[in-house]
């Protein structure tokens, strides 16, 4: 695909015969989120002794309470999140079984794992990529982020492990519903991902208030931050490392902004790269994609109530940062800029790896520069935004109030569709 993309369908998706009939096909399912629902499902999954912790199930209660507060969540909403709120009972289950059988992997150390801490569309997704080209780091591919525990079975070999197929059955219908996804954000079953999918097993993850719009949810994990929600984080890293080297992660993701002193207390002694970007820049390309990606969940699509919550998000993030920075270690953190990155990646990769104490050899830096060579940018089409048109929302108001962001750390302004 080649080209400007224009999304002038985002309210009244234009859906293709494939995905009318996959839409129609979950709008016959009886479907049932509450705790009794979840808990029966779960139990027929599982391989392991079900998770029931008290404190984790009033978290999944709440989180259940607060879905069905959704007016506009369609069926293939429900059922979608349905299947996440069941995945994460049957792998907090498993985690927590494999453990029992295996204490020695609370001796784990993860040591020195690098962390890139940046708003969604400001060149994580990009860098994080590049650096896991090299195969001496351990990272998360999407799979993986999706049920990071294989069952006992799988794990001994005696039945095949079928988390890779899981994960491509649900990417086919993503990419029967969303065509267009992939133009925004290439996702594969092997993709390197972020491990705030992780911390969705113990529901204190920001992805439970951006999977679905869930009214309050968000608030209430600001308010309710725990040290212990980046310590279990640390937990599960323990066990995926215990499964699979290497020892050394490489880490990101956007939430990490707003939790930046649980995020250096868990992980001590990591490199930090926080990126940069125009944050109207950015909100306007994830408040686009998390418009089209509504035809996944809501019915009907309601963009002012998007374009509110993702304001909330990002303020959340951005007020994070710049309260919390100083808690970062000077000695170990590097600032990006976007254009800068953009420019230059490979000469800002080898200061990040300097100040890492990683060093980028020979082997790495090829590693690097093939993936460079075979993920053109741009590769599958560019899409053409328009902010005020399509959202109501002018790009002035945005400057204006995030204007505490640019004081503190001067962004190059980009005009839209630059």
């Amino acid at each position: 695909m080649s080209g400007a993309i224009i999304l002038d369908d985002l309210t009244e998706p234009r859906h293709t015969p494939q995905a009318r009939e996959i839409l129609a096909a979950v709008a016959e399912l009886p479907l049932e989120i509450s705790s009794e629902a979840v808990i029966s499902s779960a139990r027929s999954q599982c391989d392991a002794p079900l998770y029931e912790e008290p404190g984790f199930l009033r978290r999944m209660g709440f989180y259940i309470d607060a879905v069905n507060g959704v007016k506009n969540l369609s069926p293939m909403g429900r059922m979608t999140t349905l299947n996440f709120i069941v995945t994460a009972l049957v792998q907090r289950s498993r985690l927590e079984a494999l453990y029992a059988a295996h204490p020695e992997i609370d001796q784990v150390e993860i040591k020195r794992p690098l962390i890139i801490a940046g708003l969604p569309r400001s060149g994580t997704t990009n860098m994080l990529n590049l650096i896991a080209a090299d195969t001496r780091l351990r990272s998360l591919r999407y799979w993986e982020s999706l049920e990071p525990i294989p069952s006992r079975a799988a794990r001994l070999g005696e039945v095949a492990d079928q988390r890779r197929q899981n994960c491509a059955a649900q990417l086919e219908n993503v990419n029967a519903i969303m065509p267009l996804f992939s133009s925004m954000h290439d996702l594969q079953v092997e993709s390197i991902h972020e491990e705030v999918e992780l911390q969705w097993l113990d529901f204190s993850s920001m992805l439970c208030a951006t999977v679905v719009h869930v009214p309050g949810w968000f608030d209430w994990y600001l308010v309710n931050r725990r040290l212990e929600h980046y310590q279990f984080l640390k937990r599960v890293l323990k066990a995926l490392q215990w499964l699979r080297g290497p020892q050394q992660w490489v880490l990101k993701s956007p939430q990490h902004l707003a939790f930046l002193p649980e995020l250096t207390e868990t992980f001590p002694d990591a490199t930090y790269v926080v990126t940069h970007r125009d944050p109207v820049s950015i909100f306007t390309s994830w408040i686009s994609l998390t418009a089209y990606s509504a035809r996944m969940r809501m019915e009907p699509v309601d963009l002012e109530d998007i374009a509110a919550h993702a304001r909330s998000i990002q303020d959340s993030l951005l007020q994070g940062l710049v309260r919390d920075v100083a808690v970062l270690p000077e000695e170990r953190t590097r600032h990006v800029q976007f254009q800068d990155f953009m420019a230059n990646d490979l000469a800002i990769l080898a200061e990040i790896y300097e100040l890492a104490g990683i060093g980028l050899d020979a082997a790495s830096r090829a590693a690097i520069e093939h993936y460079i060579a075979t993920h053109p940018r741009g590769r599958s089409g560019k899409v053409r935004y328009d902010l005020e048109g399509q959202f109501g929302i002018r790009r002035e108001d945005l400057y204006r109030q995030f204007s505490y962001y640019t004081n503190a750390f001067p962004v190059q302004r980009e005009a839209e569709n630059s």
